[in-house]
């Protein structure tokens, strides 16, 4: 399965989601940067609009960067997901340091503003 991941609905099919292939994309709100990273937080994929590059390197290096930080966060929530739908207890979760999905949103909100992806 490819695309966003929804955090609330772990089994809305009644299958168990295929975690290996799980892609994690955030956008800024312009849509005009946008990055996917896979379950490892590795980035596999980049979306750049001819906008985007109008605002110069130095803005668009800095929109790169924060919107690849949120990616990466976002594939370790879903790390924590999984973790979770497979079983595993709370207290071992907590020490691999992953953010819940509510932190994650915090700090998308943080960035972003209320208009973020």
């Amino acid at each position: 399965m490819t695309g966003s991941y929804d955090f609330d609905d772990l089994d809305e099919r009644g299958a168990e989601p295929d975690w290996r292939n799980m892609i994690y994309e955030v956008f800024n709100p312009e849509n005009s940067v946008g990055v996917a990273c896979n379950r490892d937080g590795e980035i596999v994929g980049m979306h750049i609009t001819d906008d985007a590059c109008e605002n110069g390197e130095t803005w668009l290096s800095a929109e790169i960067l924060r919107t690849a930080r949120l990616a990466h966060l976002k594939s370790r929530v879903g790390l924590r997901a999984e973790m979770e739908y497979n079983g595993t207890r709370p207290y071992t979760i907590d020490s691999f340091d992953l953010p819940t999905e509510a932190a994650y949103r915090a700090m998308e909100l943080a960035e972003f503003g209320s208009a973020g992806s």
